[in-house]
């Protein structure tokens, strides 16, 4: 390399300059309506959320199914550390990537091919295998042609890092044998270039906008780097390797992209500037923001659930199978007579609910794609025992709080919706629990804590919400960095050893 990390570098605010004089074309609004699979290449832990973060949380936003393929695992950030080896060192650095990517595009697969870090020149072929395989399985039909709508983004080859190059020569040359869109997003070019070097590519750039949501979930996601914003130790090689004035260059409300692609696919360029926001209140990659619109929930959550048959990663992360478990396992009562799940999804965690439902288990989501998975895998899962009570199971299409399902409810479970309510929709849905929560009944309301894309609303929020109203008593509160489980019931709470004569 031709530069280290820990000198100054060009200044954001020559950049922005020169950006704006040269402004590079938008990516048209409708873009992600074209593609069925978003595959995002980083050489290292950290490069996808410095060069892509808002383009994972746009394509998360509009729906598109999202696979994060990381190069290397980062083992080499801290050559002469005394307090980390190098396999600790890639753990943790995975452990950040993956929660980064968590906060930016809930649904999206991350992958480690844990190549040589430093090394990655060497390993091209690997990668490429990697990614054929990735591609294999991206889209409908024949992989092999434009048809199967894949977007490829890596790192790119300019940036004076031979990891960054041999991870864009990889993905160019799958790109070119599927004839498939690539992208590719720089990172140190920020840093060793001045706005006038003749490297810097600004006849092939294009931009992609960002709400200032999804610039705000980029900050939080870049924090969660914390290897590599903060030093490791105070001692002598445990520096830190990404200073402010080069994070700097993330805060933007756009990302830069170098088009690599010969004749680039259906989504072309419009002539609005770098800086302009989205101005199509329609268009999904804005969704996140217009979900109280019963229409644009729909199509967003229908959209979102038909690119994917595991969008949240409900049935593939560990993380997901110990929250559902924790929340079944708070649940104050051995079994329910009746039972509604207010945004069932698939129907993962309905599966475990209804084992726990006696007479009646209602499912409501607004995706009717999301509610055919459900009730696909309830069928599988309550299938008649001699032994077990046998609960008739429904999944309706509702526009929560507008629309309600008849009661009355043993025990209501809220579970990763709230946030998606406007304030009178959240007071809504409270007033509607209340009017057909049975007196002895139960609610559980769970939520992801961390900023959600194009939401003003956190886990946080709408928990202290459910909290403040006088119709309910909070019985079990677990509270963890990620998200937050209570469970609540009509006043008063008795906990579970009185009620079973214990005290």
């Amino acid at each position: 390399m031709s530069f280290t990390h820990d000198t100054v570098g060009t200044p954001e605010a020559a950049w922005l300059g020169a950006i704006e004089r040269h402004d590079p074309v938008e990516l048209q609004e409708g873009m992600f309506a074209e593609i069925d699979h978003l595959v995002l290449v980083a050489a290292h832990p950290d490069d996808e959320t410095l060069g892509a973060a808002g383009l994972l949380a746009r394509a998360y936003a509009a729906g598109v199914r999202t696979t994060v393929l990381v190069a290397t695992s980062g083992e080499a950030s801290h050559p002469d550390s005394s307090t980390h080896r190098p396999d600790e060192l890639a753990r943790l650095r995975e452990i950040e990537t993956e929660k980064a990517v968590a906060l930016m595009a809930p649904g999206a697969t991350v992958e480690f091919a844990r190549l040589p870090d430093g090394g990655l020149s060497g390993a091209v072929p690997a990668m490429r295998e990697r990614l054929e395989a990735l591609v294999g399985v991206a889209g409908e039909g024949d992989p092999g042609t434009r048809g199967a709508r894949v977007l490829l983004v890596s790192t790119w080859a300019g940036d004076r890092h031979p990891d960054h190059e041999a991870a864009c020569e990889a993905t160019a040359a799958v790109a070119e044998s599927r004839e498939l869109w690539h992208l590719a997003y720089p990172v140190w070019l920020w840093h060793w270039a001045a706005v006038d070097d003749p490297a810097v590519p600004w006849d092939s750039f294009v931009s992609v906008s960002l709400d200032p949501e999804i610039v705000d979930a980029k900050l939080h996601a870049l924090a969660l780097h914390t290897s590599q914003v903060s030093p490791l130790s105070g001692l002598p090689g445990d520096e830190v390797l990404l200073h402010e004035g080069m994070l700097e260059h993330f805060t933007r409300s756009f990302e830069l992209f170098v088009d690599l692609t010969p004749s680039p696919p259906a989504p072309a360029p419009s002539s609005t500037p770098a800086t302009a926001p989205s101005s199509t209140p329609a268009d999904l990659t804005t969704a996140p923001a217009e979900l109280h619109d019963s229409g644009v929930a729909a199509d967003y959550f229908d959209r979102l659930h038909a690119g994917a048959d595991d969008p949240w990663g409900f049935e593939s992360r560990w993380y997901e199978e110990r929250k559902r478990a924790l929340l079944v396992a708070a649940l104050p009562d051995r079994r329910y007579g009746t039972v509604l799940e207010v945004g069932c999804s698939t129907g993962v965690l309905s599966a475990a609910l209804l084992e726990r439902t006696t007479e009646r288990f209602v499912g409501v989501d607004v995706s009717e794609v999301a509610l055919e998975h459900a009730r696909t895998r309830a069928a599988a899962a309550s299938a008649p025992s001699p032994t077990a009570p046998s609960p008739t199971a429904e999944f309706r299409r509702l526009q929560v709080p507008a629309e309600w399902p008849e009661g009355p409810f043993d025990l209501v479970v809220v579970s990763e919706v709230g946030y998606y309510l406007d304030a009178p929709d959240l007071v809504g849905l409270l007033d509607r629990i209340l009017d057909t929560l049975t007196p002895g009944g139960a609610v559980a309301v769970c939520h992801w804590r961390h900023p959600v894309a194009g939401r003003t609303a956190t886990g946080d929020d709408v928990h202290a919400a459910f909290a403040a109203h006088p119709g309910l008593d909070r019985l079990a509160h677990h509270l963890e960095e990620d998200f937050v489980l209570d469970v609540f019931t009509r006043a008063p709470a008795v906990s579970i050893a009185r009620r079973e004569g214990i005290l």
